[in-house]
């Protein structure tokens, strides 16, 4: 079975660095313009997309208050770094945050480092607070295993990965039939909420070819899509709904 749910991402908004000449753009676009990034999220919203992941961004804040204000009645995933953890709960508490999610930067260094007890921590804050406790991690294939057999793994619920054709920005090269067959099997065993992010590798596949291969994984709960504008959208979010369980 394929995934049922879309998640809005929000990398664009946040002039994120993998997709390269385009942040340059997206800044010229979004920054101090908090409206342009409202009238996407509502198209968003109006095709189905009623989840949002929230990084921590002046102007996409503004532009979700904007976006609630007219009748778009968002649920919110937050991220963290943790680099102001507490102000970032806060901020979440504001909206209706369902989950939050330990950023993928801060969960893969310290996986690296063996440093559960971190993580650990981190994630019973979270539920502390009232929120379900997710994780992300870049190198799927290489931490599912570790996150299995770690301290933590009975501390989150949700769990974000890349997931694209190409494998960029994964740890693999393609996801030819034996890696494909490999993320199956490794996403099975994890019996959490899976999110597929990077499905469109920044860009360089189409919607079309991209969840034609999406919808040929199993265990997928979730996909996290960014657009940057209101035809992209259209067409992205078109694509997905008439592919998604």
């Amino acid at each position: 079975m394929t995934f049922n749910e879309i998640i809005l991402g929000t990398s664009p908004f946040i002039f994120a660095p993998q997709f390269g000449h385009r942040t340059r753009l997206y800044e010229l676009d979004f920054e101090k313009q908090p409206g342009n990034i409202a009238e996407i999220l509502n198209k968003a919203y109006d095709l189905g997309v009623q989840k949002i992941l929230l990084n921590r961004s002046g102007d996409l804040e503004k532009a979700l208050d904007l976006s609630l204000a007219e009748g778009y009645d968002w649920e919110v995933i937050g991220k963290t770094s943790t680099e102001n953890f507490d102000d970032d709960l806060n901020t979440f508490q504001k909206y209706n945050t369902k989950s939050v999610m330990l950023d993928g930067f801060f969960v893969d260094e310290n996986i690296k480092n063996k440093d559960y007890n971190v993580i650990s921590d981190y994630l019973h804050q979270i539920k502390d607070s009232g929120f379900i406790p997710a994780i992300e991690t870049r190198t799927p294939f290489k931490n599912i295993p570790l996150i299995k057999e770690s301290s933590f793994f009975e501390d989150f619920d949700e769990i974000m990965l890349p997931l694209n054709f190409y494998g960029y920005m994964m740890d693999c090269n393609f996801l030819n039939n034996e890696n494909k067959s490999i993320i199956n099997e490794l996403l099975s065993s994890l019996d959490k909420k899976i999110i597929a992010n990077r499905t469109l590798a920044t860009g360089i596949l189409q919607p079309r070819e991209a969840y034609e291969f999406i919808k040929s994984i199993d265990y997928l709960d979730s996909v996290c899509v960014g657009v940057a504008k209101v035809t992209e959208a259209e067409e992205t979010f078109g694509i997905i709904n008439s592919v998604k369980a």
